[in-house]
C-alpha cells in the first residue's frame, strides 16, 4: 500500500508540467512559448531556471524571477514545461475521490458480510 501511495504522489507531481519545448524534438521551434507566461527552462547543463517570459527574441529567450532580469541563449536551452495547475489539480481531485470511494465501497462491503454470517459459517467451510 505504501508503494501505491508514494507512486501516486511522483505520479501527480510529475504531471504537473507539460513540455513546451525538447532540443531533440522541435530542433528550433520555440512557437509554444509566449510571453507572459511562467516556464520551468534546463539548459544543457541540466541547469533549472524558472522565470515568466518578457520576450522571445531571434536568439534568446528573455524573462524575469523576482524582479531579476533573465536572459538565455536559444542554443543553450534543452527543455522548456509549463506548470499545467488545471490538469493536476483534476488529477488529484479525481485520484482523491476515487480512494474516497473505493474506500467506502470496502467498509460498507465488509460490514455486509460480517452482518449476514456467522463465525460458524467460517467454521463449516474450513472442514
Amino acid at each position: 500500500m505504501r508503494f501505491l501511495v508514494t507512486f501516486f504522489i511522483i505520479f501527480c507531481f510529475t504531471s504537473c508540467f507539460s513540455t513546451q519545448y525538447n532540443a531533440e524534438e522541435n530542433k528550433g521551434n520555440f512557437d509554444k512559448v509566449r510571453a507572459g507566461n511562467k516556464y520551468t527552462i534546463f539548459d544543457k547543463d541540466n541547469k533549472k531556471v524558472s522565470f515568466t517570459v518578457t520576450s522571445v527574441e531571434k536568439d534568446s529567450i528573455r524573462g524575469s524571477n523576482k524582479n531579476t532580469s533573465v536572459a538565455i541563449a536559444k542554443n543553450d536551452i534543452k527543455n522548456i514545461r509549463k506548470n499545467n495547475t488545471a490538469g493536476t489539480v483534476l488529477i488529484v481531485g479525481g485520484a482523491v475521490a476515487g480512494v474516497t470511494i473505493a474506500t467506502v465501497a470496502l467498509i460498507n462491503l465488509i460490514k455486509v458480510d460480517s452482518d449476514n454470517s456467522s463465525l460458524d459459517d467460517y467454521k463449516y467451510q474450513l472442514d
